[in-house]
């Protein structure tokens, strides 16, 4: 039974040879897979512009408000700079999908009928909503007389009339008038409400993007804070931690319950006074709804579980004071959440960014609409070619009837892209996790059993060299087994949520299976991280491959299977509730201000964003705890004489300095 027999196992045999490099296929196939993720990142900056999806872009491919766009083809009025021009235009509201659209300085201000009107308030505001090319100083001047044929939904001006619009989502919507009526205005709604629900979501992350960050950032203060009350109040933490977690969960349940209400209040009103609303408002009082019922439940679920833990918690001090020992001893433990922190953010920028430049692949289809969907422009009478020249500028009439109007296309092939990097980027967060365990299980290996020697430095870099010269490929392996059960259980849980919304949702004994597969791939999924976390451990110490390493640990851990539900079930526990503390707060305060921010449509998404990357976070940092404490529970059993699994609780950690080590080992350094 591992260490307790007179049977050795290669854990006790610390007088072995030299390490060794470990699974270096997995470290090749880790390699590999990055190389392909850093192909579909260049193509993704060479190619794509988030910006398309934030701005929109006009009927000749220049992106509204951004400056040095590209030609596309041959056409002379690409590449314009539209700084100046923020704002897209819809030629005809009634035929939006088939018009031609523009950039333009600002939504009209007012409604505009005729061309003498158009040419006036051009005067007045110097803002151009004819084409580019469009003439407006011959406009008085021409001998054409009924020139209301030169607004059309193809231009070069729009369809009269032109009603006073204001900007949504940057594209210019005609405010409520006597003569819109609501099932027009519910038409153009109808059109921002066909947007992929994705690049919704995508848009009001790239507008969100600095909230988001110093969300972020706030997170990692409080997880510090945490991780400083655990060091400095060992002994009443874990009744800090409960108080605290009780007042989060309750403030932010109500918060979320009061959030749902306001919204279902405010799209009523809507309703009576039969105004429609965007899609992402009906949206948003769902998801909110959701929100408050899974968060009420939660709720009550850890109040539960705190009244019932409350009086076992004082079986861990000895341990969270062995604990908080360690990290007096190693203080630049605290810097490792910190740069795992670091490498977190990085990687959601990478992974923002080339969602975001991925948003559209730039392939242009080419649409002859005004043969397909409107009257061709005619020459009236006393009217020719060079007068409609000083206008449209330098084109012939059957090119000004079937000019090219430029379409943004989404092939399936380049959503399929989406996958590569989204496997990628779960597998490297994993893998980012997985190094900072191994870091910390190494240093607090090497302190409990070399800590006569006093050699408080090298702790760390010792563990640190170690991982990079011989163990990235076991971090690799440890991390995908994690990516392999989590895939399976995230495409479950989405067919789960679309067949729940679906009109059929097939049969109960279906649904039964469903559920039960989610569930499974979760045990899985924690009972590998389980392992995991203390195979890195066995890793550590005697530098095995990981297979081996996973054995010996599972070994280990089901000869004190009593102790370590006591110290897992409890211990970790109270080092959850910190996690949840720091989300709950940080998701409650990101939900304040983007409920306020007039930029975001679906807000749900960046408060759900926030909520996720603030529990990695914490993850990360709180780990810490967790990890030091399973290593030195880990490395006690290890190092017993005594086989008996009635060893108590109390005896588990050292009170002097020099007796982690039985004497036989005690001057053999680890390997």
């Amino acid at each position: 039974m591992g260490c307790y027999t007179s049977k050795a196992t290669p854990l006790c045999d610390k007088k072995g040879g030299d390490r060794g490099c470990t699974d270096v296929f997995w470290l090749i196939i880790y390699i590999l897979f990055w190389t392909l993720m850093i192909l579909v990142a260049a193509f993704s900056f060479v190619y794509g512009n988030p910006l398309r999806i934030v701005n929109g872009y006009d009927s000749f491919g220049n992106i509204c408000g951004t400056k040095n766009n590209e030609y596309v083809g041959t056409l002379e009025l690409s590449g314009r700079d539209m700084t100046g021009r923020p704002y897209l235009l819809y030629y005809d509201i009634r035929e939006l999908k088939r018009c031609l659209k523009i950039c333009i300085k600002e939504c009209p201000t007012r409604t505009i009928t005729t061309m003498d009107d158009l040419y006036n308030y051009y005067l007045q505001t110097h803002n151009d909503i004819c084409k580019y090319d469009f003439n407006y100083n011959s406009l008085k001047n021409i001998n054409i007389p009924d020139k209301s044929g030169l607004g059309t939904n193809l231009g070069p001006c729009p369809k009269l009339p032109v009603y006073e619009s204001e900007p949504i989502l940057n594209r210019c919507v005609p405010k409520l008038l006597g003569d819109v009526t609501s099932d027009l205005l519910s038409e153009f709604y109808d059109l921002l409400n066909n947007w992929g629900t994705m690049e919704q979501i995508l848009g009001d992350l790239y507008n969100s993007w600095l909230q988001i960050l110093g969300l972020v950032f706030v997170s990692l203060i409080m997880s510090l804070v945490t991780v400083a009350l655990l060091h400095l109040l060992a002994s009443v933490v874990s009744y800090i931690v409960m108080i605290l977690v009780s007042i989060a969960c309750i403030g932010g349940t109500g918060f979320l319950w009061y959030t749902y209400y306001d919204i279902r209040v405010n799209n009523a009103s809507h309703e009576n006074k039969l105004i429609p609303v965007m899609a992402e408002t009906t949206k948003n009082e769902t998801t909110f709804q959701w929100f408050a019922y899974a968060s009420t439940i939660i709720t009550v679920v850890i109040l539960l579980q705190i009244v019932y833990t409350r009086k076992q918690v004082d079986l861990l001090s000895n341990l969270f004071k062995e604990t908080s020992n360690c990290l007096l001893h190693i203080p630049s433990l605290f810097l490792q959440p910190i740069i795992t922190f670091v490498f977190v953010l990085a990687l959601f920028a990478f992974g923002m960014v080339l969602c975001l430049t991925t948003a559209y692949y730039p392939g242009q289809s080419s649409v002859n609409s005004s043969v397909e969907t409107g009257p061709e422009i005619k020459m009236l009478p006393n009217t020719n070619q060079s007068d409609l020249s000083k206008l449209v500028g330098q084109i012939s009439l059957p090119e000004l009837n079937k000019f090219t109007e430029i379409q943004y296309v989404d092939p399936l092939w380049v959503k399929c892209m989406w996958w590569v990097y989204f496997i990628g980027l779960l597998w490297t967060s994993e893998f980012i996790m997985a190094c900072q365990q191994m870091v910390i299980a190494g240093s607090v290996a090497h302190w409990y059993f070399r800590d006569k020697y006093n050699n408080r430095g090298s702790h760390v870099t010792y563990a640190i060299c170690k991982l990079l010269k011989y163990h990235l490929g076991s971090v690799a392996l440890g991390s995908l087994l994690i990516t392999t059960f989590k895939i399976p259980r995230l495409i479950l849980t989405y067919l789960h949520t679309k067949l729940q919304a679906s009109k059929d949702k097939g049969s109960e004994c279906a649904k039964c299976g469903l559920k039960c597969c989610i569930c499974c791939f979760y045990c899985l999924e924690k009972f590998i991280k389980y392992i995991n976390h203390n195979a890195y451990t066995v890793i550590a110490i005697d530098g095995s491959n990981f297979c081996s390493a996973a054995a010996t640990a599972f070994q280990v851990l089901t000869s004190h299977i009593i102790q370590v539900a006591t110290i897992n079930g409890i211990g970790d526990f109270i080092l959850s509730l910190g996690k949840v503390f720091v989300t709950a707060f940080t998701g409650s305060l990101g939900l304040f201000f983007f409920r306020n921010n007039p930029n975001l449509s679906f807000y749900a998404a960046p408060t759900i964003i926030v909520c996720i990357f603030s529990f990695i976070v914490a993850h990360c940092i709180l780990s810490l705890y967790e990890m030091v404490l399973d290593t030195i529970y880990f490395c006690t059993c290890q190092n017993a004489e005594d086989a008996s699994e009635e060893m108590p609780l109390e005896n588990l950690t050292s009170k002097n300095k020099g007796t982690h080590m039985s004497q036989e080992f005690e001057n053999i350094p680890i390997k």
